[in-house]
């Protein structure tokens, strides 16, 4: 098994180093739909029903986006969900993740009249975590990689 960094290093004296990195961002990229259902799935189940809150958030929109250059190659999982009620620019999702979330106090949508209120925290990073095909999908997409990249 080889590593990142291995990749990275024989990749610059590859000739045809765009078909190995589109192959391996592609196969990186397929755990995707599974770990998208887990969040889901996740945000449903710990955060509140109360108001919709938990439905709405598990509708964010869930992409991989895959670097193989510089220091911070690898995969970063990416969660977006436009603001209530769907208009504003952005969601804190983070923050929700950590555990606290924004709401209104008692269905006034001013500025100055939003509260924090405590939720599980982990519906997002949690089930993104535990998923073994990230894993399996990194090694043999590197596998692969490396091999093309020896044989030339």
């Amino acid at each position: 098994m080889g590593s990142l960094d291995d990749l990275i290093r024989d990749l610059r004296a590859f000739e045809n180093r765009k078909e190995v990195t589109n192959r391996l961002a592609r196969e990186l990229r397929k755990p995707v739909p599974a770990v998208r259902q887990l969040i889901r799935n996740r945000a449903l189940a710990v955060l509140p029903e109360g108001g919709g809150f938990g439905e709405w958030v598990s509708k964010l929109s869930i992409t991989a986006r895959v670097k193989l250059q510089g220091r911070a190659a690898g995969v970063k999982l990416v969660g977006r969900r436009k603001g209530y009620p769907d208009k504003d620019p952005k969601v804190d999702l983070r923050r929700i993740d950590q555990g606290r979330a924004a709401a209104p106090s008692w269905g006034h949508r001013t500025a100055a009249s939003w509260h924090f209120q405590a939720v599980t925290p982990g519906f997002f990073s949690d089930p993104a975590t535990e998923v073994d095909q990230w894993r399996q999908a990194a090694d043999v997409a590197l596998d692969d990689a490396l091999e093309v990249i020896r044989r030339g």
